[in-house]
């Protein structure tokens, strides 16, 4: 059905830019959903000491399989719209680069936070296509920038911070008093 290791060609082309933005808005969505919610801060505190949440009354056996389940539906909804924008996949496309280079997405934007994986994402793929004509030196700039900012800011750049789309909507309030 697939072909195995000679890939999947010749899909349809359904996954435009429009419907790939579409469900990116949908992703981000849910997952800011998903980390505000009860489940999500289940998480968090399995994540931090599994004993003590444990202790505290939280399955951390149905909030990992939730977690599991709810990471691998985005997973397979990445990999169908790859599939679909590439047109063409196969087992190698996904190697250890791609992995590195994920990682280095999510790092490089900060830890623990929706907002700092999306800027990771664009500033490495921005500056990847930015030092494209540099060739072999694009892949020393980017580890080095990748180790200063371990060093320099080891949780990334926006660890720990999101975005609050609700305080950007709202009216600023008179510090004195007044309005």
């Amino acid at each position: 059905f697939v072909r195995g290791p000679r890939g999947l060609s010749g899909q349809p082309d359904w996954a435009g830019l429009p419907t790939v933005f579409l469900w990116t808005v949908i992703c981000i969505w849910s997952i800011n959903n998903f980390v505000r919610s009860t489940i999500g801060k289940a998480l968090n505190a399995v994540r931090d000491n599994e004993m003590a949440a444990n202790a505290m009354t939280v399955n951390t056996r149905r909030t990992k399989i939730v977690a599991f389940l709810f990471a691998a539906f985005w997973a397979g909804v990445g990999g169908g719209l790859f599939a679909h924008v590439l047109r063409y996949v196969n087992p190698s496309t996904f190697g250890i680069q791609k992995l590195a280079e994920v990682l280095a997405m999510v790092y490089f934007g900060g830890l623990n936070s929706v907002y700092g994986s999306i800027v990771g994402a664009v500033s490495i793929s921005l500056l990847g296509e930015a030092l494209r004509p540099l060739e072999i030196f694009k892949w020393i700039i980017i580890p080095l920038l990748l180790i200063l900012v371990m060093i320099y800011r080891p949780t990334g750049l926006i660890a720990f911070k999101e975005l609050d789309v609700t305080n950007l909507l709202q009216p600023k309030r008179n510090p004195g008093g007044k309005d």
